[in-house]
């Protein structure tokens, strides 16, 4: 599988409103598909089913076995190889970070969310049967994986029940800071947060109107390089890849309750004054082009009818 699989794997996570995961890889049979080096913006619970396996993060090679649990972080580079044993079977669950919380909780992204994905050192979380935070870790990832396996009624809120006390489990697991570092650290994210927060005020009231980095920066009363530095400290985007974003999220809401608009008219409508460049920035936000998308809105409503 290449990076396109990824990338348009987040695309349609982000799409379905529910950006949670679950599949099953089996590297014990001969024809196995081998999972090269690859990254994603999801976090990924990695449970190992039965077997031995190699996994490796970055540059360090984790021979796991039946019952382990990996945790792997946002963005870091891995690949699976079956181990001179026969291989494993593994039960994972990835889930874009978004979920955990949910979009709009800026000073708790700061504070639990960003100090864990935007770590250069923690990279990956391995707990074995001999751990002693072994069953706590088990029990949530159980109950998350038999969640998503038989879809009972309310399955996607008991799995954010899941979800948030695994992510707890793992933000204790990041290494300490010292007091000073982190009370700094802290300063740093609450006003990051704050700023951060009333940009995207600002860009959502703003988002029809010709919107430059200037306007954005002007109305959170810093200047334009510092804007772009806290917006990437918070949201990983800058302010203007943030602003662009939303306007095709915008635009894919406006062709589900609009459908008798033009592509064109909608792309004026979100902020585009450029039809050519709207379908570009959409395709490479959403993995299609409006037309596709918009014809597979209408093919999905006419099976619903």
């Amino acid at each position: 599988m290449d990076l396109d699989f990824y990338v348009k794997r987040t695309q349609q996570l982000l799409l379905s409103g529910y950006p949670l995961e679950l599949s099953t890889f089996d590297c014990t049979v001969p024809d196995a598909p081998i999972v090269h080096w690859h990254w994603h913006d999801e976090i990924e619970f990695q449970y190992v089913l039965k077997g031995h396996a190699y996994i490796t993060c970055n540059e360090q090679n984790l021979y796991v076995s039946e019952g382990d649990i990996v945790f792997v972080n946002q963005g870091v580079r891995h690949f699976i190889t079956p181990s001179e044993d026969g291989g494993g079977i593994f039960c994972c669950v990835v889930v874009h970070p978004s979920f955990i919380l949910g979009y709009g909780q800026l000073e708790l992204e700061s504070k639990y969310i960003s100090p864990v994905i935007s770590s250069q050192t923690f990279c990956y979380l391995h707990i074995t049967k001999n751990n002693v935070l072994y069953q706590q870790f088990l029990l949530p990832l159980n109950l998350l994986i038999a969640l998503n396996t038989e879809h009972p009624v309310g399955y996607e809120l008991l799995s954010k029940s899941y979800v948030l006390q695994l992510w707890k489990l793992i933000y204790d697991q990041l290494p300490a800071a010292s007091p000073a570092s982190h009370n700094t650290t802290a300063r740093t994210a609450n006003q990051d947060a704050y700023r951060v927060k009333q940009a995207i005020l600002y860009i959502q009231e703003h988002f029809m109107d010709p919107v430059t980095l200037a306007d954005i920066s002007d109305a959170i009363l810093v200047s334009k390089s510092e804007c772009c530095r806290c917006f990437k400290r918070v949201t990983g985007l800058s302010p203007i890849e943030y602003l662009m974003r939303y306007r095709i999220m915008e635009s894919a809401k406006y062709m589900y309750r609009k459908t008798h608009e033009s592509i064109s008219e909608i792309a004026g409508i979100v902020g585009f004054n450029n039809t050519s460049y709207f379908n570009k920035v959409f395709k490479k936000t959403m993995g299609c082009t409006p037309t596709e998308y918009r014809q597979s809105l209408r093919e999905n409503q006419s099976k619903l009818i």
